[in-house]
């Protein structure tokens, strides 16, 4: 099941504040506690879940900037790309955990943001994920960031570079 009491406790927290200067290409932090919904039989986080808890993680630093509010209004929607993930640790139950999101690339289609997991100083997993704005075909980044008041230049970490040519050749995109 989604975290559909996470998402909607963000929700209303995020409600009534109005969105906060922040540079994007800050990193962003989220803390939370994995609970009984977020594990399977070992007792662990299931590995899909860390990318459910990853989506939370920027629907929250949407939230922050404003970017929610504008894809409510423009009636567009997030998308999720691509990713790539490597699990490290386990990441426990009731154990505080911290999700760090940061903003690693954008070129003319998507956003490229690593997400870190950290329990007790360890980091647990991390990930890259390619995610872009749709509305009646792809939203360019620039100009959603621009929707926001906060223009940005594509810009793209190397190693970013080199993981989407990867998952192009894999794709079979030229």
């Amino acid at each position: 099941m989604y975290a559909y009491l996470r998402l909607l406790w963000m929700r209303g927290k995020h409600l009534f504040t109005k969105p906060k200067q922040f540079d994007p290409r800050q990193q962003h932090v989220w803390l939370m506690r994995p609970g009984l919904n977020d594990i399977d039989l070992y007792p662990e986080v299931n590995n899909g879940r860390h990318f459910v808890l990853f989506d939370l993680a920027r629907y929250q630093l949407a939230m922050k900037i404003g970017l929610f509010r504008w894809v409510r209004t423009t009636r567009s929607a997030f998308v999720v790309a691509g990713s790539t993930i490597r699990y490290r640790h386990r990441l426990l139950p009731w154990r505080r955990t911290e999700i760090q999101t940061q903003l690693v690339g954008m070129d003319d289609r998507f956003f490229y943001f690593q997400h870190k997991t950290l329990q007790r100083n360890k980091t647990c997993s991390v990930a890259l994920v390619r995610t872009g704005v749709r509305r009646k075909g792809v939203v360019p980044p620039t100009e959603v960031m621009e929707g926001i008041g906060m223009p940005l230049k594509p810009f793209m970490e190397p190693w970013v570079e080199e993981w989407n040519a990867w998952d192009d050749r894999q794709a079979g995109v030229n």
